[in-house]
């Protein structure tokens, strides 16, 4: 271990992130930022490193690509005491596509890619205590990490089935046959957990909540007398769910951060593109109702357990609109039938009709705890058998 002492005598460990998301004014949060953000606070030296981005990323994430590079292009920078972030931006970079042709390519690429590991990450990488690799493109890097510092702690901070986010086949293959070698692996759901691959003997940590900051946002984003709905999020992403609430009722807003709309959008519905995370919490806290309009399976259901969203939602009290493959958790649900006729008229005034119930946040862990428990299992001794 390379962990300096800090003030009050604890380790100060050296912990290395490699996720897909970005750390940038302006662009969304996921739970890798909270816990990158408490880890830093609690006086450890963080680098929250993003990967899975390359020349190609101006093609299909051009607003994104556009201010990695000009801001953390190959080098890292201090973003607030002890959280450095920074992203690897090669010419090309393995990736996933839902097009056969392009999924193909994007495999051949992966170990190209991964294979060679640069020298702004490999000097930070060589004295880490810790590495997390998030699930998804992060995990081609794991055997080039483990190359560098064989004796860092490997901690697999999986959040989702990577067939559910489309991860190509060569990432698929790669978690069933690494999964085994990391030293923990946290999940954010006990449903996950049950269906990854064997030998990785899955922690199950929930999710977390950053109250503080909702409580902040006091101003309402919103100005008319209009009713409102809110939705953040594009995974599984239900488009005709959200059609039909909106023709149903027309005298609500139907707000949507972060997706993407096909064919003609209907008046009532607002798209407000990708958003920092303190803007969307205003827009959360003073909404009437929240959708999880989630297209999924009966394997997907985990996502009742690690979507961000529905905790959020739940802390500002409001009722939510779901389908019905996904369990009640607390009480705050509406939930519609994935197949057959729905009378979306009868769901949104459910919905409306609905009291905000403080019950609603009954359980619900800040991120600090999330964080502290997060470091615990990448740091425990490996289980005796």
């Amino acid at each position: 271990m390379n962990a300096a002492q800090r003030e009050d005598g604890l380790a100060r460990m050296n912990i290395v992130i490699l996720t897909s998301h970005v750390l940038l004014p302006g662009f969304r949060k996921a739970s890798v930022h909270f816990v990158a953000q408490c880890w830093a606070r609690d006086g450890h030296r963080v680098h929250f490193t993003t990967v899975g981005h390359s020349a190609l990323s101006f093609f299909s994430k051009r607003h994104r690509w556009t201010a990695l590079r000009a801001q953390q292009g190959n080098r890292y920078l201090e973003e607030e005491p002890g959280l450095h972030a920074g992203a690897y931006l090669p010419l090309l970079h393995g990736f996933s596509s839902h097009n056969a042709l392009l999924d193909r390519l994007g495999y051949m690429l992966f170990p190209f890619y991964a294979r060679r590991v640069p020298a702004f990450m490999r000097q930070i990488v060589e004295t880490a205590d810790v590495v997390l690799i998030e699930s998804g493109t992060p995990l081609a890097f794991f055997d080039a990490v483990k190359s560098i510092n064989p004796e860092a702690r490997m901690l697999y901070f999986c959040r989702d089935l990577l067939k559910t986010v489309g991860a190509s086949a060569y990432l698929r293959d790669l978690e069933r046959r690494r999964i085994a070698r990391f030293d923990a692996v946290t999940v954010p759901s006990r449903r996950l957990g049950e269906q990854l691959p064997p030998g990785g003997n899955p922690i199950f940590i929930p999710q977390g909540i950053d109250g503080a900051l909702f409580e902040a946002e006091s101003a309402s984003p919103y100005t008319t007398a209009r009713r409102n709905a809110v939705v953040v999020g594009d995974m599984l992403f239900d488009q005709m769910a959200v059609a039909g609430m909106a023709e149903a009722a027309p005298e609500i807003d139907f707000h949507l951060f972060g997706i993407r709309w096909a064919g003609p959008l209907p008046a009532n519905v607002l798209l407000h593109g990708e958003q920092s995370f303190e803007l969307v919490a205003r827009y959360i806290r003073h909404a009437d109702f929240g959708l999880a309009p989630y297209r999924l399976t009966p394997e997907e259901t985990y996502l009742a357990e690690s979507s961000l969203k529905l905790l959020q939602y739940s802390y500002c009290l409001l009722p939510v609109i779901l389908p019905d493959l996904i369990p009640e958790q607390r009480g705050n649900e509406v939930r519609y039938p994935m197949q057959g006729r729905r009378d979306w008229r009868a769901i949104v005034d459910r919905a409306l009709a609905m009291p905000h119930d403080p019950a609603f946040r009954n359980g619900l862990l800040p991120w600090r705890e999330v964080a502290r428990r997060t470091l615990g299992a990448a740091l425990a001794p490996a289980p005796q058998h």
